[in-house]
């Protein structure tokens, strides 16, 4: 690889790397409008945090509404079903958001807005139903305050 080389995917780098950092500098934004040391920062920091707590706690279905309101949505890698404990996926049709893997529970009946992403559990019997897995993404979910 010549220098030239070199120094280009290193410039692309670099781009990359700003690039991302502006992303979660934005997400972060959104989640806390407030800046730190500002009088409302801790409170809505406080509240952010008791969202994800309570997520990963009760790792609901969350439609549209309720997503947007409660959480700033960031896309967590390429697309595909990750299964993995507190992890998200959105459905591109709808926009609600399922939980990769649900804990154990008696009873779970719960799908998506358009019916792309359904989960069933009735004791030890569970089924996990995509209908199209090309309209899922990996996000992660920020509390918002």
């Amino acid at each position: 690889m010549d220098t030239d080389r070199k120094r280009q995917l290193k410039q692309l780098g670099k781009a990359e790397v700003i690039r991302q950092s502006a992303e979660i500098h934005a997400a972060l934004k959104a989640a806390n409008p407030c800046a730190p040391g500002e009088e409302g920062w801790s409170k809505n920091y406080k509240a952010g945090t008791l969202r994800e707590k309570w997520l990963q706690k009760r790792l609901p279905l969350l439609h549209r509404a309720r997503l947007e309101k409660l959480f700033v949505v960031v896309p967590n890698g390429s697309a595909g079903w990750r299964p993995t404990v507190g992890g998200y996926v959105q459905c591109l049709t709808c926009g609600s958001a399922s939980p990769t893997i649900v804990p154990h529970r008696f009873f779970y009946w719960a799908k998506c807005e358009c019916g792309n992403i359904s989960w069933r559990i009735v004791g030890p019997w569970r089924r996990v139903s995509v209908q199209h897995p090309e309209q899922t993404f990996p996000v992660k979910l920020i509390g918002k305050g």
